[in-house]
């Protein structure tokens, strides 16, 4: 994953979610949706704690995978959202086996990736913080653009559960981006984790078997800043990943490379060049320096809401003098 990118588009009134990758790989299985192999998932916490299952990874179950929630997580038998029990670790070999950090319990999950026909993993949840609920809609379009992957999510399938949050990005939302792979008869259609890589087997290392065993290892390759936090698992206990807040320009982006993790404002594909340098330790006395050139966007405002807004301040200066000369 190099790059993550939110905008609006005030047409369809809807929050598009962009995730692009050095290398999409194709689409060799023919998904609908234009890639076959990432299965992406994005936690945003919009603020507001008590979601019972906002501290751990979910996921769209297969239709033969059962109903693995009873008693002990929430299951929708409808769509096939499955989200374990925050206490539970039975269950995590169900989803991408990661627990997030409860200061920042997500609210809204979306989930994006290939999709034949009624097979598909495209669905955006919103825990109802109130209630203890969870509502899910399907995703109306996702596809690829390049090595692109582009979801749309309508505003009005994420409305706020409580007077303090929101259903447009606000400086206070944090994320979790989290990519996996896809495999459609894999648990819960993630490709299993194992400690030898095989054909269909996700290769961790023979030091990590006990992981593997008890169902701790993070099934993820690759999450929306440092990497570090995959690491803090144990035979025990999930790893427990931070949430990433977004500066704020007029429209939030988080642009990260392999090198550095870069935070820029976006709102036009207008572009401009930036050179990012970042020192990284290759050694315990030995350092190196790697610098890159990058395209980033110029934030840029419409003239139009300019004029909009001067007419707006006109019309309401008008309506002072009149409103004066009445006096």
């Amino acid at each position: 994953m190099t790059r993550f990118e939110i905008r609006y588009n005030a047409t369809a009134d809807a929050l598009v979610f962009r995730v692009t990758f050095a290398d999409l790989g194709g689409n060799p299985w023919n998904s609908e949706t234009g890639f076959s192999l990432q299965y992406i998932q994005i936690y945003i916490s919009r603020g507001f704690p008590g979601n019972p299952w906002g501290t751990v990874s979910c996921t769209i179950l297969r239709p033969d995978d059962g109903n693995v929630a009873a008693g002990n997580a929430f299951f929708d038998e409808a769509t096939r959202f499955f989200c374990p029990d925050p206490a539970n670790l039975t269950q995590f070999k169900y989803t991408p086996g990661v627990k997030f950090s409860g200061q920042a319990p997500w609210d809204v999950a979306i989930f994006i990736g290939p999709k034949w026909g009624n097979e598909t993993v495209n669905f955006v949840a919103v825990a109802d913080v109130t209630e203890g609920t969870i509502s899910v809609s399907p995703l109306p379009k996702v596809y690829a653009e390049g090595n692109t992957v582009v979801a749309v999510v309508p505003r009005n399938l994420i409305k706020p559960t409580t007077g303090l949050m929101s259903d447009f990005p606000q400086p206070s939302w944090r994320y979790y981006v989290l990519v996996t792979s896809y495999d459609g008869f894999g648990p819960g259609r993630i490709r299993p984790f194992g400690p030898m890589a095989q054909e269909r087997t996700v290769g961790v290392g023979t030091a990590n078997a006990s992981a593997v065993l008890s169902g701790t290892i993070p099934r993820v390759l690759d999450i929306l800043g440092p990497n570090t936090p995959l690491r803090t698992f144990t035979r025990n206990a999930s790893a427990v990943l931070e949430p990433q807040t977004l500066t704020w320009g007029n429209f939030p982006i988080a642009y990260t490379t392999s090198t550095v993790t870069k935070i820029v404002p976006v709102t036009t594909t207008k572009t401009d060049t930036l050179t990012l340098t970042e020192t990284a330790e290759v050694t315990a006395t030995q350092y190196m320096t790697q610098t890159k050139e990058v395209y980033i966007e110029k934030p840029y405002v419409d003239p139009i809401s300019y004029a909009v807004l001067g007419l707006g301040v006109i019309a309401g200066l008008a309506g002072a003098l009149v409103a004066a000369r009445r006096k």
